[in-house]
């Protein structure tokens, strides 16, 4: 077993967005992290090229754009952006939305392109 806490898991701000990777420096087959996406804050268009991706919507809504289709991922919703499709997505509401984002196999940041 093994046992995360959430209290003692540092964020980072990523362009605005608030992410607290809740497997940072360890050694899991999966990474989780835990997203807060204030109004009118976005992610930039980028793309994975190791990892498929699962987003689930906590609270709030948060318009994404994958492979040029929109989709806008509410409150247990689930959307899966698979390695190497382009994706971006923006808070247009007027509250925080909250996401939980899974990345299988785990995030390593040098595996992230994005468009310039």
């Amino acid at each position: 077993m093994r046992y995360v806490r959430s209290a003692g898991v540092a964020s980072v701000d990523f362009g605005g967005l608030r992410i607290a990777d809740l497997t940072a420096r360890s050694e899991f087959s999966a990474s989780v992290a835990y997203v807060e996406v204030p109004p009118g804050v976005s992610h930039d268009v980028a793309k994975s090229t190791r990892s498929d991706k699962f987003y689930v919507g906590i609270t709030g809504t948060v318009a994404f754009e994958v492979d040029r289709q929109r989709v806008e991922l509410g409150p247990l919703d689930l959307l899966v952006v698979d390695r190497d499709e382009w994706f971006a997505y923006r808070n247009e509401g007027d509250q925080i939305a909250t996401l939980l984002l899974v990345h299988v196999p785990p995030f390593d940041p040098k595996s992230e392109v994005f468009r310039e």
